[in-house]
């Protein structure tokens, strides 16, 4: 294992680990001003913030690039498909319009910007929140990449220098139960009945 895969992966573990941290910060803020104003939680703000956590231990667990941390590619992916499925559901929100689309006028900027403390009747014309919308969508884009970036750095780490892809040939080779049985001819067939 030479080090410049260390250290790549230790960086990109470390980057990992920042991201969940804005994520889960930005979205628990969100959910605790919406608890206040009497709001209901989103499930996909939900699952959003259980990615984060997952990440950030998971993060933390994998820093130190030993040969464990490079075994679990499985796992890298298995989060970049969770990532980018974050990211879409949280995109879909918001749709193509972002911060002028009526979810986020009605729900994020709404309880963001504290608009249900303000006497009825009042108008309120901002984009609170923008900012911070924004940073979730952009972050859990970023985060599913570095996640991937991870898995085919550990892959290609696990299949050069740990021999990963020999023990796997060897394996099937030593197993043949997924072979075909050989096909009998009519010479061994009489030669059995005789």
């Amino acid at each position: 294992m030479g080090t410049p895969s260390k250290v790549v992966s230790a960086c990109l573990r470390v980057l990992e680990f920042g991201i969940a941290c804005v994520i889960l910060g930005v979205v628990s803020r969100f959910i605790h001003v919406l608890n206040q104003g009497n709001g209901s939680t989103d499930s996909r703000l939900v699952f959003a913030i259980s990615m984060a956590a997952i990440s950030i231990l998971f993060a933390c667990l994998l820093v130190p690039p030993v040969k464990y941390s490079f075994y679990c590619f499985p796992l890298d992916f298995a989060l970049f498909i969770c990532w980018i499925t974050c990211f879409a559901l949280l995109e879909d929100l918001s749709g193509t319009r972002t911060c002028s689309s009526y979810w986020f006028d009605h729900y994020w900027s709404y309880y963001w910007g504290r608009a249900w403390t303000l006497p009825n009747g009042t108008v309120v014309v901002t984009n609170v929140g923008c900012s911070q919308w924004r940073v979730v969508l952009a972050f859990s884009f970023i985060i599913s990449f570095c996640w991937l970036t991870n898995g085919f750095l550990s892959l290609y780490v696990c299949t050069e220098y740990y021999n990963l892809g020999y023990r796997t040939v060897t394996t099937v080779r030593k197993f043949k139960w997924w072979r075909k049985p050989d096909t009998e001819t009519t010479n061994d067939v009489e030669n059995r009945v005789k």
